[in-house]
Order: C-alpha cells, then sequence, then structure tokens
C-alpha cells in the first residue's frame, strides 16, 4: 500500500517538495538519533525548548503572512505582500526581544535565540510559499534542504569540540544559512514596499487577522508548549525523551504531510476561487487526506513494531522511557495525519472560526495534561494528552468533511 501511495505521487509537483523534504528529514531522523545519542538526553531537553520558542515564535511573528502571499491573485500584489511581510516581522522580532527582561526559569540566551531563529524561520516559509505560487516547486526542494543538513553538519562538529548547547548553536548556524539561501531564491521578486497596497490587501480578508491568525497562534502555543511546561515539573532528561518521542513520530506527518500540504492549498484554493465544482473539492480533499493517512499509518505500524526494539538497542537505559512514549503519541498523531495535509481548508473556506475553537481545545488540553500528569506521573501525561489528540482531531476531520459534503450538495 505504501509503494502505491508513493507511486501516485509521481508526475505531480508533489513528487519534486517530497524529494525535498525526504532528504531533509532523513537528515533529521537518522542524524536527530546519532546526535541525541551522544549529546545525552538532558542537553536534548534544553535543545526542545529552544525550538518550541521557536515555533511559537514563528507564528507569533507572521500576523498571517503566508495567507497574504497564497491567498492573493495579482502577482505584483504578492511580491509586494512578500517584502512588505519581511519587513513587519523583523519589527515585531526588536519587540519581542524585551520579554527577554522578564524573569523566567528559561535561560535568556535561549529566549533570545529562539525568538531570533522563529523570525530566520519565518522568512524562509514565507519564501518557500512565494516560490510555490510562482510553481517554482525546485527551489521550494532546495531550502527545505538547506536547514536541516546545514544545522547536522554543525551539530557533528560541535560534538567534537565540545560547544556549549551545540544542537541549539548548530540548529541557529543552519536556520542562517536557510534564510540567506531564501534571500537570494526569492531575490528577483522583491519590491520596495507599499504598506498602504499591503494594509488595503489584508483589509479584503478581515478573517485573516480575526480568526486564522489567533487560531493559528493557539495552534502553536497548543503543540509546541509542552516541552516548555514539562521543564517546569520533571527533569531534563525525561523533556529530552519525550521531545525525541514526538520528533520520531512528527517526522512521517512533516515528510509526507507537509509536502501534499504544499501542492494542496494553491490547488484547492483555485478550486475555490475559480467556482469549480464543490464536489471536485470534497473529492480532493478526502482523497488527499486518506493518502496521507494510509501512508502514516504504515509508517506508525512499521515504527512500532520494528522501530522501537531497534531504538531500545541503540540507545542506554537514560532513555529507557523512550519507546513506551512513540506508542502513546502513535494514537494522537494517527488522527492528526488526516488533518495536516488539507488544514488550510478551513481557510479557504472562511471557517477560522473552527480553527479558532478547534487550537483552543488544543491549548487547554495541553494545561489539563500537565495538571494530571504532574501527579501521576510523565507517562500519564503523555498517555492522556495523546487520547485527546486522537479525539479532537478525529472529529475536527469529520466534521471539515462534513461541511464540504453539505457545501457539494448546496
Amino acid at each position: 500500500m505504501f509503494l502505491n501511495k508513493l507511486k501516485r505521487l509521481n508526475g505531480s509537483h508533489i513528487t519534486t517538495i517530497f524529494k525535498g523534504n525526504f532528504i531533509s528529514k532523513f537528515v533529521l531522523v537518522i542524524g536527530g538519533l546519532l546526535l541525541a545519542k551522544y549529546y545525552g538526553s538532558s542537553e536534548y531537553g534544553i535543545f526542545s525548548i529552544y525550538l518550541s520558542i521557536m515555533s511559537i515564535f514563528t507564528v507569533v511573528l507572521s500576523l498571517a503572512q503566508e495567507h497574504m502571499i497564497m491567498l492573493e491573485g495579482d502577482a505584483d500584489e504578492v511580491n509586494n505582500n512578500f517584502s512588505t511581510a519581511g519587513i513587519i516581522s523583523a519589527a515585531v522580532m526588536i519587540l519581542a526581544f524585551l520579554l527577554i527582561l522578564i524573569p523566567f526559569d528559561i535561560p535568556k540566551n535561549i529566549v533570545f535565540l529562539g525568538i531570533f531563529s522563529g523570525f530566520l524561520y519565518l522568512f524562509t516559509n514565507n519564501a518557500k510559499f512565494l516560490l510555490a505560487k510562482k510553481k517554482l516547486f525546485k527551489l521550494v526542494s532546495v531550502l527545505t534542504i538547506v536547514d536541516s543538513v546545514v544545522s547536522f553538519l554543525f551539530q557533528v562538529v560541535f560534538v567534537f569540540i565540545k560547544i556549549e548547547n551545540g544542537l541549539v548553536i548548530g540548529s541557529l548556524i543552519g536556520y542562517i544559512a536557510a534564510f540567506l539561501a531564501a534571500l537570494y531564491c526569492s531575490r528577483k521578486y522583491f519590491v520596495k514596499p507599499d504598506l498602504k497596497k499591503y494594509k488595503a490587501n489584508a483589509k479584503k480578508r478581515p478573517e485573516l487577522f480575526k480568526y486564522s491568525y489567533p487560531s493559528t497562534l493557539i495552534n502553536a502555543l497548543g503543540n509546541n508548549i509542552m516541552p516548555i511546561l514539562i521543564s517546569l515539573y520533571f527533569a531534563d532528561s525525561l523533556l529530552g525523551e519525550y521531545s525525541l518521542a514526538v520528533k520520531i513520530m512528527s517526522v512521517p506527518l512533516l515528510l509526507i504531510s507537509s509536502s501534499i500540504a504544499t501542492v494542496y492549498y494553491p490547488r484547492a484554493a483555485e478550486l475555490n476561487n475559480r467556482g469549480r465544482s464543490r464536489s471536485e473539492l470534497f473529492s480532493y480533499t478526502k482523497k488527499m487526506s486518506l493518502m496521507n493517512f494510509y501512508i502514516i499509518f504504515a509508517l506508525y505500524i512499521l515504527i512500532n513494531v520494528a522501530g522501537i526494539p531497534l531504538l531500545e538497542l541503540f540507545f542506554n537505559k537514560n532513555w529507557e522511557h523512550l519507546g513506551l512514549f512513540i506508542f502513546l503519541m502513535s494514537f494522537g498523531y494517527l488522527t492528526r495525519s488526516l488533518i495536516n495535509p488539507i488544514s488550510d481548508i478551513l481557510t479557504i473556506l472562511k471557517k477560522n472560526n473552527v480553527a479558532l475553537i478547534f487550537n483552543i481545545y488544543l491549548f487547554l488540553v495541553n494545561i489539563a495534561a500537565i495538571f494530571i500528569g504532574k501527579e501521576k506521573g510523565i507517562s500519564y501525561l503523555v498517555g492522556i494528552f495523546s487520547l485527546f489528540l486522537f479525539i479532537g482531531y478525529g472529529f475536527l476531520y469529520f466534521y471539515i468533511m462534513f461541511i464540504l459534503k453539505k457545501n457539494e450538495s448546496v
């Protein structure tokens, strides 16, 4: 089934992006396992806090910029939205640095580097959306590869020269390299930023700022705040094990789902904007989501049956909870695989209020899991968190398909 699904990708733009994602995520998985073994679970825990801050601030700084790029039809307006977005996010980043002045239990240098890396990753991501809009999918693939390969190489070097927080510094260098590559690849699309035009375009889509951006921000908190919360109640070593388990389970989603999503979004938006048959949008969405689900399901079976025993042989006793965490998180991430490639359909259908409600649910799930887990233990925390994810994503998927099917008959 897995091979058949991959064969269906051939001849499409998904294949091009898939190749870049495959190389990138292969490096992240294999390299990440090796690095985790040599750096140890405690330092990997600190690294996960940095990644959480980076992921959260990627969204904080974005202000729905990717939708401003993807949903705009005029090429000149797209270029202006992209150029202006970079200036706006840089200004917001400078303001965000003021958070360093607030006393946290998290080291200030990790907070600073997390915010800065969020800006670098955001710009690179916006460049990917711009290039995808221009149908330059090979360049999207190149940008996907750069940061993972460069990060891994420097993180390996830092193992031998014993740089403090080598995982964090190596990752930062990778994001800088990808940022510079994004500048180069998108150089001919830069224009003099016209803030007035940007505001006019933003006013055409008030739902992006009323629902989509707050929803995406809460989603980023829901998906990334758990490592920060765990660090407040549990040892860095346990945080490292949880974070590596989540990374292993996330890779199939990032590898397959993000490849499909990059192509799905503009195609689904095109079907909707051109007033094509609503049944075509329903069929296309169902096809893409189920294709992703079947592939992820096969990979998760493989990870649990063969992967966990191999990981137990590879790692020492300092990683004794890793296999259990992987098994528990499989359930929540399985239903998540139905949503990941098609999540932008809610923006296309202007149902951002639904996404907002769901992301509030995700955020509250984190809080509930940590309160239960801090009393019962981290295994209960992970299990309850995964159960809530399984229920929530499953319900959201069936709701989306219900809405599309209902629209089909109108």
